[in-house]
């Protein structure tokens, strides 16, 4: 750990600064921590490192005993937060844990706000042996958990020799995302031997705003599906019922984790993304911010502030990854795109690969980066990065569109001044 008589320290690259007046406020992207800093504080500090000397060496030789002791206070404070860093310690090491195995992008439904345009006219795009070929390499890897996702997976015909072949080889977590339309008393009996968690979208607080989203029936069938998997022998910690926050449920959390403690199951509620159907529809499933919200007395903003978090950056690529239904290689699933495409498993190494420097340039100048330095109207904002988010993925759906970047500024830029600098 870097202690003060270190002379050779840092800011990892992780470490963003905001200022404001003649204040700097230091966060810590990689855990969300953050703290404000006068500007000459700051700079003793900046001293310090560019001039390669130990902390304990610069201020012992200050005649100020309060700034001695403050800037003692500071140092340690940086260092428990992990802002500093010796020039030689690594930033990040590559290991994967989890994988997300997007299995096809067919799917019965034609849910508004999907991502990924799902439909049933797509087609597999694999066979079973090179799905098979597929999880081979993924478990290769020696990872601890595996998510099956889609479009809809149980959708695949051959998806229980598959489920079958990845739990004789694996003894990890297995996940699957699933609308649950085909978790028929069989299914879930099925599930029960291969699958630890079953997550299911339903994207409502009550069948009316469920099949708003999801179609019509769609949650009376889900209904059904948890009750089956109940009787499979699952418990509430391993039924997962999620819900997409849009315009028309952002005021229903609690409606919705009401929902959830009836039913027995675990609730979560995702963010929208605009992308794919999403991005079409957004004019009807529209988009709020959790974070719109002005604090209605002094001692309500401070708590606010204490929790705040300003997490830049996500575990994408480095502790996790993501793998297509053709094949293709991702940081993770939300950032399907060919700007984010580091290679395909089927046809690349993928251990030479992940231990590349060309793949942890890849890491540095893509996942860890933030596209507001470079983002119009948002490179100079002094709340910019409280309002990003952890995922870079989200982030590219945020600011990489106008409209949606405008609506997002008019609703949170109020409150986050509000928060962060008190103004």
């Amino acid at each position: 750990m870097v202690s003060l008589y270190d002379n050779d320290i840092i800011f990892p690259e992780y470490v963003r600064f905001l200022k404001n007046k003649d204040n700097v406020i230091v966060i810590n992207g990689s855990s969300g921590t953050w703290g404000l800093i006068d500007t000459p504080m700051l700079d003793k500090v900046n001293y310090c490192i560019n001039n390669k000397i130990s902390p304990i060496s610069y201020i012992t030789g200050l005649e100020d005993e309060s700034d001695r002791q403050q800037l003692i206070d500071i140092f340690r404070t940086l260092i428990e937060e992990a802002m500093l860093k010796r020039s030689a310690d690594k930033e990040f090491d590559i290991d994967i844990k989890r994988v997300e195995f997007k299995m096809t992008n067919k799917c019965n439904l034609k849910c508004l706000h999907c991502a990924a345009s799902s439909d049933i006219g797509k087609p597999d795009l694999l066979s079973t042996e090179q799905m098979k070929a597929i999880l081979d390499k993924i478990f290769d890897l020696n990872i601890e958990g595996l998510l099956l996702t889609g479009g809809e997976p149980l959708i695949r015909k051959d998806i229980i020799e598959l489920l079958q072949y990845a739990r004789k080889s694996f003894i990890g977590e297995i996940n699957i995302l699933t609308n649950g339309t085909f978790i028929d008393k069989e299914m879930a009996l099925l599930l029960k031997k291969y699958a630890n968690n079953i997550s299911i979208s339903v994207d409502g607080y009550d069948k009316e705003s469920a099949d708003f989203v999801r179609g019509k029936g769609v949650y009376s069938k889900i209904m059904s599906a948890i009750d089956n998997l109940k009787e499979a022998g699952f418990g509430k910690e391993n039924i997962i019922l999620t819900m997409t926050s849009t315009s028309q449920n952002f005021d229903h959390t609690e409606d919705f984790q009401s929902m959830c403690g009836k039913l027995d199951v675990t609730g979560g509620v995702r963010q929208f993304t605009a992308a794919g159907r999403g991005l079409e529809n957004i004019g009807s499933i529209g988009i709020k911010d959790y974070l719109a919200y002005n604090p209605k007395s002094t001692e309500e903003l401070e708590t606010i502030r204490e929790s705040l978090k300003c997490k830049l950056f996500c575990s994408g690529g480095i502790t996790k990854l993501s793998i297509d239904e053709g094949g293709n290689l991702y940081p993770c699933l939300f950032l399907e795109s060919e700007e984010y495409r580091f290679g395909n498993i089927l046809k690349d190494d993928l251990k030479e690969l992940l231990k590349s420097e060309v793949y942890h340039e890849f890491i540095r100048s893509r996942i860890k980066s933030s596209m507001l330095d470079t983002t119009d109207k948002c490179k100079d904002c002094d709340v910019r990065y409280f309002c990003s988010d952890s995922c870079a993925g989200m982030d590219l759906t945020y600011f990489k569109n106008e409209d949606i970047r405008e609506e997002r500024c008019r609703q949170m830029k109020p409150y986050l001044t509000k928060v962060v600098w008190d103004e």
